[in-house]
């Protein structure tokens, strides 16, 4: 299993670094520059359902901060290159206590209209995630991909406004007590305000 998702995740990437070389072959031909793009946000709330086994589990809840850039090229308006995201998530409420933390890179896509509005897509090509619970008991989560989705407000000097929704799923759980190759998955869902200070080079 372990092998079959290594042969996956490289292939992955084998097809993303194929469409950013396509993409700065088409850019040495025209006004390209390099994008470098903080970002800083927080993610309105989290929808999480996970199964172990035959175990089922639904949580809906839980805010937090996310930090994190993006890295590659704008061709005129259209935008690709690299996405990274951090993010740490408080999911306490009276029944449940935990922090859920997620690391993800991504490929991007987007679009910059003249009219002060940006759009982009995401493909999450690996995915981290650690979850502690008031006890300090530790899962490992790996094995992530998604997508996420994004559209923002450029009118601002400096600044762009973003709204992104996100989802991601989890395929492999590294925990005391459960069984190596156990059938698991954990999805989630979010939306996250988020601003950006894109520079061109």
């Amino acid at each position: 299993m372990t092998y079959l998702t290594g042969v996956l995740s490289l292939k992955k990437l084998s097809q993303l670094a194929l469409l950013i070389a396509l993409f700065l072959g088409i850019s040495s031909q025209s006004e390209a520059a390099l994008l470098i793009e903080p970002v800083v946000g927080y993610n309105l709330g989290y929808k999480i359902d996970s199964k172990i086994g035959t175990t089922k589990d639904s949580y809906t809840g839980g805010t937090g901060a996310s930090f994190g850039g993006r890295l590659g090229y704008q061709n005129f308006g259209l935008q690709l290159g690299v996405d990274y995201l951090k993010s740490s998530i408080d999911m306490n409420d009276n029944d449940f206590e935990s922090n859920f933390d997620t690391s993800e890179w991504a490929g991007f896509i987007g679009y910059e209209f003249p009219l002060m509005l940006r759009v982009y897509a995401g493909y999450i090509f690996s995915g981290t995630a650690t979850s502690k619970d008031s006890s300090n008991t530790k899962i490992d989560f790996s094995g992530g991909t998604g997508t996420k989705l994004g559209i923002g407000f450029t009118g601002l000097p400096f600044i762009d406004i973003n709204l992104e929704y996100r989802q991601a799923t989890f395929n492999e759980i590294d925990a005391a007590g459960v069984p190596a190759g156990i059938d698991f998955e954990l999805n989630y869902s979010t939306i996250m305000l988020g601003l950006s200070v894109p520079f061109t080079l």
